[in-house]
């Protein structure tokens, strides 16, 4: 499925995705610095965001949440703290049972 871009009241570029039936979400285009947004869309759109007018979108835009936890490229920090390690596998001929863990 293609996906439908339009220009919000500002003049920002935005592309509609459709995530599921009842979740669309908003992504900005090159040059808009504005968090991703979700919505729920209107019933009468089904999920075809070209049902829906440019106004329509622009309305919904408004009305949209932003996403949590989306500081496009500024990686977010780890539950775990800096000296987090992921645990090292072991061997699954058990050849390293001498190894301390």
């Amino acid at each position: 499925m293609s996906h439908r871009t339009f220009s919000d009241r500002r003049g920002n570029r935005w592309e509609v995705r459709v995530a599921s039936r009842s979740e669309w979400r908003f992504e900005p285009l090159p040059g808009n610095q504005v968090a991703p947004h979700r919505i729920h869309p209107p019933l009468y759109a089904g999920d075809d965001p070209f049902e829906l007018s440019e106004q329509e979108l622009q309305s919904m835009l408004g009305a949209a949440t932003p996403e949590a936890g989306t500081d496009r490229g500024i990686p977010r920090a780890s539950p775990f703290g800096e000296a987090y390690e992921p645990r090292r596998k072991k061997s699954p001929f058990l050849d390293d049972l001498a190894d301390d863990d």
